[in-house]
Parts: C-alpha cells; sequence; structure tokens
C-alpha cells in the first residue's frame, strides 16, 4: 500500500471526525503507517542496545509499535495534532538500576544520534503524577524517522507500572489523563513515588487507598492467579523467540506468545485487533529475554508479581506501630491484616521467583514445585537452598516486627496474645513448606 504524509494526515482527521471508529481500508492503513517505523526503530534499537550495554549489561532495553487503540485515544484527545507529526509512535525503553547509569546512556544517546525536537526530563521536573524518567526523541539517519526513547531507573519504571496496572483493575485511566482523572489514587500513587519520608497524614492516605479499594487483596488474588499459568506459557515459547504479543485483562490469565518473524507477530497483533478493538494487547521485542526481565518490563500485562507489595510493608509497619502507640486496638488489627496478607503474599513470590518452575498442590497438601524442563540435581539443591534462604530473612524480619511490637506493649496488653498466636500460626506454616517441599519434573 502506497500513501503519502497527506493521505495519514487525513487519516488522523477522518480518527477525530469518526470518534475513533475507522473503516476497514482507513483501518489497514493506520497498520501499514504503523509498520513503516519497523526497520528504523529496529536499526536504532540495536544502536541502543550496545549503548546500554556498556553501562549495564543487566539492564533491560525493549521496543514497540504504539498500540492502534492508543493512537486513536491520543488523536481524539488532541484533535489539532497532525496524525503524520506524531513523535511516539516507535518507542524504545531502557531499564536501568541507577540515575547516574541512566544519565550516562542519555549523554551517550544525544552524542551519537540526532536529537529531534525538546528532552523531556521528569526527574528533573516529575509529572503531578510524580511520574519520573527522561525522554528523548531521535531521527532515524536513513528515513527520518522520529522514534521516542524512553530512559527509567528500575524504581520509576516500577511505580509507572503500577499506575497501570491500577488502570486496567479498577478502570481508571490515570496514564492518560493524569492525576485529575482519581484524585484518591492519583494521590496515592504520587506519594508512594516519593523519596522522601511521608507524613503521618500522608501514609494514612496511603493506607485509606489499600484500605477502601481492596488493593493488596486484589492484587495479590490477580498475582497468584497468573503466576503459574503464565509462566507455564512462557516455558513453551520457543529458544529464539525474539518477538512477544502480550494480551491482558483484569479478569482472565494474559496470554503470551513467542515470535521468531516480526512481520508474524504484527499480522497476529493486527488479527487480534480487529477481532476485538477494546483488547489490551502489546507487541514488544526484547534483547536476551528472560521471565523475569518480560515480567519486570511489562509487569502491567502479565500481571504475576510487582515489587510494590515488598516496598508498601515497611509503611505499613510504621502504621501499625503508630496504632499500638496510640492503643487504638481496632486500628492495629486492620492493619495488621493487611500485614499479615503481605507476608503471605511475599512466601508465595519466594516459591515462585524461579523462572524454571511454578507450584503445584498435591492431594496430600504437599507443596510441590513443578517443571516441564529437566533440571539437574545439583540445580534442584541450589533452588531449594535459595528458598529456604530467602524464607530464613522473611523469617527474620517478622520476628523483628514482632519484637518491637511487644517492646511497645509490654506483658500485659491484648494485644500479645493476638501476636504471639500469629507468630506460632507463622512459623508453623513456613515450617510445615518447608518440611514438605518436594520438586516433581515433567517434560513434554
Amino acid at each position: 500500500m502506497t500513501y503519502t504524509g497527506g493521505d495519514i494526515r487525513r487519516l488522523g482527521d477522518k480518527i477525530v471526525e469518526s470518534n475513533g471508529t475507522l473503516n476497514e481500508n482507513d483501518l489497514q492503513l493506520l497498520q501499514e503507517y504503523r509498520k513503516s517505523f519497523t526497520h528504523p526503530l529496529s536499526e536504532t534499537f540495536n544502536a541502543l542496545t550496545q549503548i546500554k550495554n556498556r553501562v549495564d549489561r543487566q539492564g533491560i532495553i525493549a521496543f514497540r509499535l504504539k498500540r492502534i487503540k492508543t493512537i486513536i485515544n491520543k488523536v481524539l484527545r488532541n484533535p489539532d495534532m497532525h496524525l503524520n507529526r506524531m513523535g511516539d509512535i516507535a518507542g524504545i525503553r531502557i531499564i536501568v538500576k541507577t540515575e547516574t547509569q541512566l544519565n550516562k546512556i542519555r549523554d551517550s544517546i544525544i552524542s551519537n544520534f540526532e536529537i529531534s525536537g525538546k528532552i523531556r526530563d521528569y526527574n528533573e521536573n516529575p509529572k503531578p503524577i510524580e511520574y519520573k524518567g527522561v525522554h528523548i526523541y531521535v531521527k532515524d539517519p536513513k528515513e527520518g524517522k522520529r522514534i521516542e526513547v524512553q530512559l527509567r531507573t528500575i524504581e520509576a519504571h516500577n511505580w509507572a507500572t503500577l499506575v497501570e496496572i491500577t488502570d486496567l483493575l479498577y478502570d481508571t485511566r490515570l496514564k492518560e489523563l493524569g492525576y485529575k482523572n482519581n484524585l484518591e489514587l492519583g494521590e496515592f500513587h504520587a506519594l508512594i513515588s516519593r523519596e522522601i519520608d511521608l507524613s503521618t497524614s500522608q501514609a494514612e492516605h496511603i493506607y485509606s487507598v489499600l484500605d477502601k479499594y481492596n488493593y493488596i487483596t486484589k492484587l495479590s488474588e490477580v498475582f497468584r492467579n497468573n503466576n503459574n499459568e503464565v509462566k507455564k506459557q512462557w516455558i513453551k515459547v520457543k529458544p529464539r523467540s525474539r518477538y512477544f504479543l502480550i494480551e491482558s485483562s483484569s479478569n482472565s490469565i494474559p496470554k503470551l506468545e513467542g515470535f521468531t518473524d516480526y512481520n508474524k507477530a504484527e499480522e497476529e497483533y493486527f488479527k487480534r485487533y480487529k477481532k476485538n478493538q477494546d483488547a489490551l494487547i502489546v507487541l514488544t521485542a526484547i534483547h536476551k529475554p528472560s521471565f523475569e526481565q518480560i515480567s519486570i518490563a511489562y509487569a502491567n500485562y502479565i500481571l504475576s508479581y510487582h515489587n510494590f507489595m515488598n516496598d508498601i510493608e515497611a509503611i505499613i509497619k510504621e502504621l501499625a506501630i503508630e496504632a499500638l502507640e496510640i492503643n487504638n486496638k481496632s486500628r492495629f488489627r486492620k492493619i495488621f491484616r493487611t500485614y499479615e496478607e503481605l507476608q503471605a503474599n511475599a512466601i508465595f513470590q519466594i516459591f515462585t521467583s524461579a523462572e524454571e518452575i511454578f507450584v503445584n498442590q498435591s492431594n496430600n497438601d504437599k507443596l510441590i514445585l513443578s517443571s516441564n524442563r529437566k533440571i539437574s540435581t545439583r540445580k534442584q539443591k541450589a533452588l531449594r537452598k535459595e528458598i529456604e534462604s530467602e524464607l530464613k530473612k522473611k523469617g527474620k524480619s517478622h520476628r523483628e516486627f514482632m519484637k518491637d511490637i511487644f517492646e511497645i506493649q509490654g506483658n500485659k496488653s491484648i494485644f500479645n496474645l493476638r501476636n504471639r498466636k500469629f507468630l506460632r500460626k507463622h512459623s508453623r506454616r513456613v515450617k510445615k513448606r518447608l518440611k514438605a517441599l518436594t520438586v516433581e519434573f515433567t517434560t513434554n
């Protein structure tokens, strides 16, 4: 299909006039325009991979073409913007550990690429909802295509994907429409992004949102339901797959499929989009992909794990201690139940952290770790040792928290009885799981 810049600009006008409803020919034109970015995107991705590796070989780099639905929505939000001038149809994201590494990569990009437009540094000037990162627009030297490069630290990336998880599970549009789309949840995300200590009222707002939206329970249920099933799909992915189609939903298991050929992956993406234009589907490429990398890079699609569940624990502990100090028994118990749920989720994550294994439950209620790849005896021992080590760390952290509670309340508080019961119950559960741990290996 041949087209001109004027054709694409008129296509943008049609999107506005039809309120986003396109006929078959116009939809095909939009898809062809998306695909025209494929080659320059791939070339830029390869060059940036080398830059990234010189700074942080463990960092994550991925690319994607903007989803059709997202392009349409952006045109509708900005009707005066010409479609052929949209600068982020092709995008590359680099995720590194530290801001120092991020700055080195930024400087290298500026030195080695033609920069198109203004560099947006949201680390220096975060958005109102506290989004952080650096966005640089580079121009492909051969075709002149504009490509957006997003640089994030892992901490900032985790926060950004949590916003998108909230959008999916609670049907909000914080990412698209910003803070004011839901002031309560917007403030919640802004607060957990901050690197300074929170005031009592700010910590209280975080907890009130967790409580009102049943946030921890909902995330825990989604993650537990998805973890094993998505991991099983990953194990079936061909070893040489580089492109991944991920279809996510708030009420069903995400679908993950790997491809070795990008054009075939795009065909499948377009086919699924036409079948359900509201489906949340992304096609991405990741350098040297692993289940851990794809789970981090696309946590909002995989929906099997998020570091927020660990990060929030410190705030929950502080609020529980404060409730004890003012002798508010009902509040303490309520917060403590949230803490218990976090512990259960942490234990589950410890058992499922290895890429090769997934958790099954046997008839005799023993915990079984399964794999459909052969794992050596040495690897089995290493997995057991790693699990036991992480459980010991978690147990130590829990005992220290209990000690703080007992020191505040002394020996005559009703809280002690409850806490001792929980501690015994928790310890028995950990010991039982360790004692019952067996590893079963199956092959297809």
